[in-house]
């Protein structure tokens, strides 16, 4: 059940991050992402603030002959012997483990740069609708934006971006990939607390004009995360 408290819910979406939720968690937390703007908005906060981490693993090849060896022994018949990971050593080993690496976590956190977090967070919806399509965060170092719903414009045509400041015109921040996912960088504009994003459908090679010729079908308020 995904929590109502501010508190929970956020430490939920950490543990959803960092893949320490069970599976019926993950699926639960999963099918909630498009309907619960607060959970949408906690999972993108640690999405962003945990992203770094995955730069410190380095990638690692298995060994050539490990299937050969897996095969191998498949295909023997040597009597059962007890599973490794009934042995209570394994059990207080991974309970270990786990406590180091949240340990790490946390301080990993605790020293992060402000930087490392985004300072303004999005949930764009369809108009008089509720239910999350995007979410975007960013912050001085760019704007992020990702799908949460399963949303495509008609075959001709594609998604494209826009910022719209108060009391300004709309600028394009670019046509929107088909895997839902924008990554900018550098901004025509900088990202303030209660600018508008939205999304129009356009040609796919973006509008002619420079400003939106087709229906807005996302819109959404970047407010402050902290």
């Amino acid at each position: 059940m995904i929590p109502d408290d501010p508190e929970e819910l956020h430490i939920l979406a950490g543990e959803y991050v960092l893949g320490v939720t069970g599976p019926e968690a993950a699926r639960e937390i999963e099918n909630a992402l498009a309907g619960n703007d607060a959970l949408a908005r906690a999972v993108a906060f640690w999405q962003e603030r945990l992203h770094p981490l995955s730069d410190l693993a380095a990638p690692a090849e298995p060994p050539a002959a490990l299937w050969q060896k897996i095969e191998s022994g498949l295909a023997g018949s040597a009597p059962a012997r007890p599973r490794p990971w009934n042995s209570i050593v394994v059990w207080r080993w991974s309970t270990a483990a786990a406590s180091a690496v949240a340990a790490g976590l946390a301080l990993y956190i605790a020293l992060a740069p402000p930087a490392a977090a985004p300072s303004y967070v999005a949930v764009l919806h369809a108009p008089q609708q509720a239910d999350a399509a995007f979410v975007a965060t960013g912050g001085r170092n760019g704007l992020l934006l990702r799908a949460v719903a399963r949303e495509s414009p008609p075959g001709d045509r594609g998604f494209e971006l826009w910022a719209i400041p108060a009391g300004a015109k709309p600028q394009s921040l670019g046509i929107i990939p088909p895997d839902g996912r924008v990554e900018l960088g550098r901004l025509p504009l900088p990202l303030k607390d209660g600018m508008t994003l939205a999304i129009s459908i356009e040609p796919k090679t973006g509008s002619p004009t420079g400003q939106p010729t087709g229906p807005v079908v996302f819109v959404g308020t970047l407010v402050a995360a902290d």
